[in-house]
């Protein structure tokens, strides 16, 4: 990502989708401290302030992250932001998710619109593969990759989405479980099979049979 700011006009419930695309795309590790995530029901001009001190630390890296959803955000919050968007911090991203039509022409002319939509949908699309695989046996989970693989054309994309739908998953289950040794193991095998997707000529249907065996059912 080359841009400092990025908005993305959607529901809150796409921060999760949106930051397994970055952590992708930007090669960044589960847990990096560097990758902030923050919801805001309401984000106001107390929240715009924190943002800005928040920001304002030095990273311990060369780049850092804030994936903010928001639900709803005053105009003087905006405007708060303006300053902080004109002179960010060097090596800084923000990505905003907020509703559509939100955002002041002022505070929008300083963002690019988020890159990478197309792959969003994509991720939902798979959405029910990935539920489907995750609760079935491992014969059935062989099917799903059958499906998956069915057709040549797009099959990087489709198995790229639906890894990501896993990390997903397996991220929220985490969270959940607040740090269950299982679902961290499950990450770690996904973000390994993952990081194999971008090769010249990958296996897919391997690295999909081996994530058929190693992940748990939930």
């Amino acid at each position: 990502m080359t841009h400092h700011a990025y908005f993305l006009e959607g529901e809150s419930s796409l921060l999760k989708a949106v930051s397994v695309s970055v952590r992708a795309e930007e090669h960044v590790a589960e847990h990096d401290p560097n990758f902030q995530e923050r919801v805001y029901e309401k984000f106001g001009i107390e929240e715009a302030h924190a943002l800005q001190t928040l920001a304002s630390f030095k990273a311990a890296g060369e780049r850092s992250y804030f994936i903010i959803a928001i639900s709803s955000i005053t105009t003087e919050a905006q405007q708060a932001l303006l300053k902080l968007f004109e002179e960010p911090r060097a090596g800084l991203t923000f990505i905003l998710i907020v509703p559509h039509g939100t955002l002041l022409p002022t505070l929008r002319s300083r963002m690019l619109e988020y890159p990478n939509k197309s792959r969003l949908a994509v991720q939902k699309v798979s959405e029910s593969q990935v539920l489907t695989f995750l609760k079935a046996p491992y014969k059935a989970r062989s099917a799903v990759i059958a499906e998956l693989l069915k057709d040549d054309e797009g099959a990087r994309e489709r198995v790229r989405a639906f890894v990501n739908g896993l990390e997903v998953e397996f991220h929220a289950k985490l969270l959940q479980s607040q740090g269950k040794k299982e679902f961290r193991e499950a990450l770690e095998d996904v973000a390994r099979v993952r990081s194999y997707t971008g090769d010249r000529s990958p296996a897919f249907k391997m690295l999909l049979e081996h994530l058929a065996l190693a992940l748990p059912k939930i």
